[in-house]
């Protein structure tokens, strides 16, 4: 099962997820910008969430009033679309975390084996969803 990543509210609707966890001293992290002294963590904000989210609802409903019929209402249209919150944290994990893979050197397949660097990712990409899912019901508590 996977281990939960370090996560703590810093203001009303703003949490930071740390990775403290995963650097320790190894063979891979020895190499990375990040460690014990400085670990790796990112912000997260219901704000943006929240908006990721109707951003996403914004679109799909673009989408069905173009194929929908004119005499559906917007209540019937809203029910129909559907919010992937896969999509919303994948977004977020490409923006905020895989983008630093110069400074996480076991996340950069150029610099280590590439099927290392993939279960490595995989290892990570689980721990930050579940985390992000906690993360989200907090903030549809506090909208």
């Amino acid at each position: 099962m996977p281990r939960v990543l370090n996560y703590s509210i810093v203001g009303l609707e703003d949490y930071t997820i740390s990775f403290d966890n995963y650097c320790s001293l190894c063979e891979i992290q020895k190499f990375c910008k990040w460690g014990r002294d400085v670990p790796f963590s990112i912000n997260i904000s219901c704000v943006d969430l929240n908006r990721a989210k109707e951003k996403v609802k914004f679109e799909q409903l673009q989408k069905l009033q173009k194929t929908e019929d004119v005499s559906v209402s917007y209540e019937a249209l809203i029910k129909k679309v559907r919010i992937n919150l896969q999509g919303i944290f994948s977004e977020i994990w490409k923006n905020k975390v895989k983008r630093l893979k110069d400074e996480i050197r076991c996340l950069d397949s150029r610099k280590i084996e590439p099927m290392l660097v993939a279960q490595q990712g995989q290892d990570w990409w689980q721990d930050f969803n579940i985390t992000m899912k906690i993360i989200n019901d907090e903030c549809e508590k506090i909208s």
